[in-house]
Order: C-alpha cells, then structure tokens, then sequence
C-alpha cells in the first residue's frame, strides 16, 4: 500500500509542469503525420486534415518540421515549411501563432513532420531520430526553379484562374 502511495505521488509531481517555466516538454511516440518528396495537390490534402486537427482543439499548437536532403537543394526544406504554414494560416484560416515550423537538420531524403501539441507543452526531440552530417547543397540553376515553383506555389485556384483570364 505505501509502494503504491508513493508510485502515485511521483506520478504527480512528475506530471506537474515546473514553477520556472510552466511548460513541460512534450514527446509523442509517433507523429500526426508525416511525408517526403510528395506532389503539392498531395500535401495540400494532408495539411487540411492537420488544420482540421488544430481548429477542433484550440489548446493545439500545430509544428511543422522540416528535413533538408543530404545533398540535395540548399534551403528547400525551409521554402516547404514556409509554404505549409502559409498555407494552414492563410487558406484553412488557423491562427498564424499557432503554426511552427521548425528546420530540424538532414535526412537522407527531403521530409516533413506534422505533428500538433497541447499549448503548454514543448515538442522536445525529433521523430527521425539523428540527423545526417549536411553535404554541400547545389546551388544550380534547376536548384533555384524547384524552389522557386514551392515558393510560389498557389492554393486558390479559382484566384489564379481569375489572374490568368486578366492577364
């Protein structure tokens, strides 16, 4: 009875986020979702449902995190990621600060991790596990197009029509 008492307490006091900070650090097993080098129409699927995740908790914070390939187009993760939040923010109409994206390191591959967190709890650790060490990104030409076409990449298509019909 006392071993049981005391497993109980610990538990509580464990549970309980610190005075100092008031944030406890969060570390899901597995991820809301997560996907790589996959066409927009795609991930564009993928980000309605985790907009549909956070607007039916508004205690969620949404992270998006982002792989860089090893050797692959310098700075393409982090256009990705920016275009996921704009993306949640601007078309699904989620709040703007409660959208992260975080540029967690290098994987062999391109990746993005969706993954929504209660409000008072910070994602701690990464779910791909360690990074790869970076290879010198290229800086070629087809390097600036790709990542041009992500920047640019539109979601309103009937906007986008309606531009075309005027120019």
């Amino acid at each position: 009875m006392k071993l049981l008492v005391a497993i109980s307490l610990c538990t509580i006091f464990l549970a309980t986020p610190t005075a100092s900070s008031g944030y406890r650090a969060a570390t899901p097993t597995t991820p809301f979702d997560e996907y790589g080098d996959i066409p927009w129409e795609d991930e564009k699927a993928r980000l309605d449902n985790f907009a549909i995740q956070l607007q039916q908790d508004l205690d969620l914070i949404g992270y998006v995190l982002v792989y860089d390939a090893a050797g692959g187009c310098a700075g393409e993760a982090q256009a990705r990621a920016v275009r996921a939040k704009r993306y949640v923010v601007e078309y699904r109409r989620v709040a703007w600060n409660r959208v992260i994206w975080r540029q967690e390191g290098y994987q062999s591959d391109i990746h993005t991790v969706l993954q929504p967190v209660k409000r008072n709890l910070v994602l701690a650790r990464p779910f791909r596990g360690p990074t790869v060490d970076p290879i010198d990104g290229q800086a070629s030409r087809s390097c600036k197009a790709k990542i041009g076409r992500i920047r640019n990449s539109k979601w309103k298509d009937a906007h986008n029509k309606a531009l075309q019909l005027t120019a």
